[in-house]
């Protein structure tokens, strides 16, 4: 009887911490403001990697702060332009009390300018997917600690149209 407690105990404390980590990336989705960013062009496919874009957004490349360094956490505030793109205002690296923000990585600092990872630089697609590559922006969602996770790609402000075009037997 002890050994089938301590098996429940067990697995009770194993679901428990896989529950807890399904909640923590899917908080952003689910509790997070909806917000669009701006996207730079980048050649979006890797024959050796799969079906995939890399999104490359303004805010990844941003002015520098003076306590920023390699590794180290960096808070961007976004404030909304006419055409509804949430773009930079600021950045800190204490986080913001109010105001839409979203929590990144520093990846490198040269001169005035530091390169920002957000975890949201990767989209993937099912194989043969095709879809228009110009004039796209990111629908994200963020939560009030600044974690985002992407919601939907947007093609001249409408959700992309993704078709798939039938394998060839070459392919």
């Amino acid at each position: 009887m002890r050994q089938y407690t301590r098996l429940l105990a067990a697995l009770a404390v194993l679901l428990g911490i896989a529950g807890v980590f399904l909640i923590y990336l899917a908080w952003p989705s689910l509790t997070g403001q909806t917000i669009a960013l701006a996207l730079r062009p980048v050649d979006p496919f890797d024959p050796l990697r799969g079906q995939y874009i890399i999104l490359n957004y303004e805010i990844n490349s941003i002015p520098s702060v003076d306590s920023a360094k390699k590794g180290g956490v960096i808070y961007v505030a976004l404030k909304e332009d006419e055409s509804q793109i949430w773009r930079y205002q600021s950045a800190s690296s204490e986080k913001p009390q109010q105001g839409t923000f979203v929590k990144g990585i520093i990846k490198s600092v040269y001169g005035g300018t530091m390169r920002v990872e957000y975890g949201i630089e990767q989209f993937f697609f099912e194989r043969h997917a095709e879809f228009p590559q110009r004039d796209l922006t990111v629908e994200v969602k963020v939560s009030s600690s600044g974690q985002a996770r992407i919601s939907q790609l947007l093609h001249e402000g409408k959700p992309i149209n993704i078709t798939y075009k039938k394998p060839s037997l070459t392919s």
